[in-house]
This record gives C-alpha cells, structure tokens and sequence, in this order.
C-alpha cells in the first residue's frame, strides 16, 4: 500500500490487510480498513468485492460480540451471491448466518439456515460446504440438548469423502465428544477428545488447552479426580504459557470446583478467587456467575454462610443481567430480521415491477409499427390486467374484489353456503419461522384448499390467513361434511415439508340459507364469520354452521 497503485490494487491491498488484522485478532484495526475496502468497492460497482468486504466484515463483527449487526452484513452477502450466481458463496452466506443466529442462542433459526445450507451443498455438490454445515449442526443439537442428533450429524460428516481438513475433523471429533458426554457415555466422550487433541497438537495451543479442560471433565465423571486435577493444571500452564486469560479463567473454575469436591476447601477457594479476579478483568459475565456459583457452594460447605450469600446474591444478580442482554439481542435479531425480510420482498416486487413495465414499454413499442398486432396485444395485456385485479399475487386464488363481484351475481332464491377458513395460530408461525415461512404456508393452504373444490365451488383469499367458499345448491349437512374434509386435509398434511417442526390447523365457520327479501348475503358472510368464532373460541380446528331460516312475513 506504500507503492503508487491504481485503485483495483489499492482497494483489493486493504480489503487483504483487514483480512490479515482480523486473523491476528486485532478487531478494533480490522474494521476500519474493511469498512473502506467496502466504500471503494461500492465507488468501483465490484459487486464481487463488495461481497468479500461485507463477508470478512461481518466474520468480524460476529467476533467482536455485534451479532446483530453480523446478520445484516451476511445477509447482504446472501443477496449479493444470489445476484453473482456464485452457489457456494450462497450456501457459506447461509451458513455464516447459521452459526450467528448459534451464537445469540436462537438456535430454530440456527437449525433453519444450516439445513438450507446443507441442503443448497448436497444439490451443487460442495463437499467442504456439507461437511462443515454437518459441523455446525452437530454444534447447534448439542447446544439444545439434542445428543443423539448432535452426533449423528458429527458421523455423518466424518463420512463425506471431501479433501482433508485436520482442523475441521479435530473439532467434528470435539463435538462427537459433546455428544457422548451429554449422553453421559464418558469413556467414548474421552475416546473422542483424545482424537481431536491428536490432530491438534502441533496446531492450535488454545485448542489443547480446550481439550484438556473437556478430558479433565471426561474424568472426572468417572471419578479418576488425579488424572482429572492433573488435567485442569496441564490446561491452567497452557493457558498461562500463551497468555488466555478465559482460558486461565475456566481452567481454575473446573480446577476449584474438582478440589471442592475432594474437600480441599481453601485451595479450592484459592483457585476460585484467582478465576474471579480474571474474569472481572476480562469482564467474562458468563463466567463470573458461574464461579460466584461455585463459592457460594463451597462457602456453605465450609460454614462461611454470610460469604455463600453473598456470592448466591452476586449470581443471581449476573443471571439475571446475562438473561435479559440475551433478550434484548433476540428481540434485536428478529427486528433486524423482519426488517431485511420486509426489504427483500419489496426489492423482489420492485423488480417484478419494472421487468413487466420493461416487457409492455417494448410491446407498445411493435404497435407504433403494426396496427394490427398492437391490438391483439392491447387486449391481451388488458386481460392481464383483468386477471391481476381479481386475483391475490400470493396465492394465485381469487381476491376479495372478484368474491365479492361473483356473489353480486347469484340468482334470487338460490340457496347458497358460505364458508369461512382461518388459519389457527397464524401469527406465531410468523414469529417462530418467518414471515417467508409464513408466506409459503399461506400458498400451501390455498393449493390443498383448492384441491378438494367440487365443481360449481368458488375459493377466494378474503384477507391475511382467511379463506372463503361460495358453496352452491349444498345442504347443511353437505356443507358440514365439506367443511370437515378441508379441515382434516389441512390438519393431516405432512407440513415438516414446508419447515420441520411445523404443525398447522384451520377453523372453519359456515352459514346456510336460501336468498331471498328478508334473507340478504351481507346477513350469511356475517353468520359465518359468527359461526368462525364460535369455533375459535371452541378450541380451534373445529368446524361449525349455522343454518339461516327464512324470515316470518
């Protein structure tokens, strides 16, 4: 960057020099050049570079504790290798975004983007791409308890024939160990971690020490407390050797607490003491809660009550701290996430937008050449029209306008049926899986709706997640036996296709009459909408009718 370079070099030397600094760990200097990196590929229209800026950029962010503001950047990055039609950009994007949402603990999101991931690896076959989604999806099922799924994923990724990567096959044995020692299969726990550190010894000092705190646990579960202790103190000189402080610090919590449970109380509380002075200077809340933890416990063992309170009092206080900051950042993460999702379809729409008015501005064109023809596409484009004013862009079904304009044309003395479906619980699928989730699930409904439509019937989105059905010439009970069939189609469909753990019901509410004077249809829309909420407040996935009789004269 000394040199006299043209811009390209200029730019491409200090997106590399952020790289470099953050790989040094040295966030606060990498930031800053990335940032400009990022500007000058803007200035340069290099959507290429902009997306390596915004990748190492948000890698950066994630470190330094912003995950928030890492999932805009990869999602930024999503979009941009979308547009490049780079797939295996696209998949480490989803990937990335994956383990930010496993770091703020959010782990369905985390599980939805590693399984896009992994599934976007497997179609293009990017083998590095599946083993290391298979990774961190070992990493999440062993965040929520999943063991036996954690390690499943792990084998599996042991398997995938793809070119060697020691570092990845050290922490894939890592998280094989998790899984056993979750399982509280301890000697294959230990099996594995010995694997890992084998593979790790001549590479990463601060993962030996990992490893040795995670067989010192292995151990210690099997009640070999010398081999244990011998193992915590072999982490402490490593951590202390290269100088990681939160190494040191979790290497004296464990080495406290196993000498608590031998009852060596003060060198346990030695060992407690220092591990809290170094998480206060590293300001490791997570940490200190847990150690103030262990001394009230070892306090209470040594009659030192008023101490054991105090400690008691100091973790649940960080606890306390600890679950709201974890609050607030997953109220922040779903914020951010609407807000990006709102944008994107907007973006899409947009785009739809102009490639129609693109394709009717060159139409219009040809017309100004030959009559003819320009008035065959002016009623074809007119028909177009037609057809988006009556129907819903979502489901492709018939909106509220051409319901309404259909009922309008019924014939007087007609008896008619109107029914009304409401998705169950919509809202929360929203919030749990995603408004786009949300938007296929709206699709689904009405596809499986339309379905089982008898000949003669009219399906229309009224609005949001209703539905309603112009029934004709139907009975009450034939009505309630349709009625019954959509619900059950709805309820049996094998909705883990759309997003697993998905589970979806409806509630239907019908009205029955035979139009005349006294009996208007604003009279039936509204004695269905009575009879949907009777079978809401019923429980839901529930069907009821009403039958409208005559009025007297």
């Amino acid at each position: 960057m000394e040199q006299p370079l043209d811009t390209a070099e200029l730019v491409r030397a200090t997106l590399y020099l952020g790289y470099g600094l953050m790989n040094q760990g040295n966030f606060n200097a990498a930031e800053p050049e990335l940032r400009r990196a990022l500007h000058l590929y803007v200035e340069l229209e290099d959507q290429e570079g902009q997306r390596d800026s915004l990748n190492v950029l948000g890698i950066v962010k994630a470190r330094r504790g912003r995950p928030v503001e890492a999932l805009e950047l990869f999602l930024q990055v999503k979009h941009l290798s979308v547009t490049l039609e780079n797939v295996e950009d696209e998949a480490n994007a989803l990937l990335n975004i994956g383990a930010t949402y496993s770091t703020m603990s959010d782990h369905p999101n985390a599980l939805h983007y590693h399984f896009m991931a992994l599934d976007l690896s497997r179609q293009h076959a990017l083998l590095s791409v599946e083993r290391r989604t298979l990774n961190n999806l070992s990493v999440s099922y062993n965040e929520i308890g999943g063991y036996n799924d954690a390690l499943e994923a792990a084998l599996a990724c042991l398997n995938v024939q793809a070119e060697e990567d020691p570092m990845l096959d050290a922490l894939v044995f890592q998280n094989a160990g998790y899984a056993h020692f979750g399982l509280k299969q301890f000697p294959e726990a230990e099996t594995m971690y010995l694997k890992a550190r084998l593979l790790m010894e001549t590479r990463d000092q601060a993962s030996l020490a990992g490893l040795d705190l995670l067989l010192g646990r292995a151990a210690q579960q099997q009640g070999n407390r010398e081999k244990a202790r011998h193992l915590f103190e072999r982490s402490l000189k490593l951590c202390q050797k290269i100088g990681d402080e939160q190494g040191q610090t979790e290497s004296l919590l464990r080495l406290g607490e196993l000498l608590g449970e031998s009852g060596e109380v003060e060198d346990a509380q030695s060992a407690l003491h220092r591990a809290r002075t170094l998480a206060e200077q590293g300001q490791l809340r997570d940490k200190l809660c847990a150690i103030d933890l262990a001394l009230s416990n070892l306090c209470q063992q040594a009659g030192q009550y008023r101490e054991a309170f105090n400690h008691i009092e100091q973790h649940l206080q960080l606890k306390g701290e600890l679950f709201s900051a974890a609050s607030d950042q997953r109220i922040q993460s779903l914020r951010v996430r609407f807000d990006l999702e709102q944008a994107e379809r907007e973006r899409l729409t947009a785009q739809h937008r102009n490639a129609e008015l693109s394709e009717l501005n060159a139409r219009l064109e040809s017309t100004n050449r030959d009559l003819l023809a320009a008035q065959a596409q002016t009623a074809e484009l007119m028909a177009r029209l037609e057809q988006h004013a009556n129907e819903d862009a979502l489901t492709g079904l018939l909106n509220r306008r051409a319901f309404d304009a259909a009922l309008s044309e019924l014939s007087p003395a007609q008896r008619v049926s109107i029914v009304v479906c409401d998705i169950d619980h919509f809202k929360s699928v929203n919030d749990r899986f995603s408004h786009l989730i949300g938007d296929e699930v709206l699709r689904q409904v009405a596809g499986l709706l339309r379905g089982q439509l008898r000949r003669g019937d009219l399906l229309a989105r009224y609005g949001g997640e209703e539905f309603v059905l112009l029934l004709a010439e139907t009975s009450q009970t034939d009505t309630l036996a349709v009625c019954e069939h959509l619900r059950r189609t709805i309820q049996d469909y094998d909705w883990s296709t759309v997003c697993p753990e998905l589970s979806l019901t409806v509630s239907l509410g019908a009205a029955v009459a035979r139009l005349e004077p006294t009996t208007l249809l604003q009279d039936v829309i509204r004695a269905a909408d009575d009879a949907l909420y009777a079978a809401k407040n019923g429980g839901r996935n529930r069907v009821e009718v009403r039958l409208i009789e005559p009025s007297a004269s």
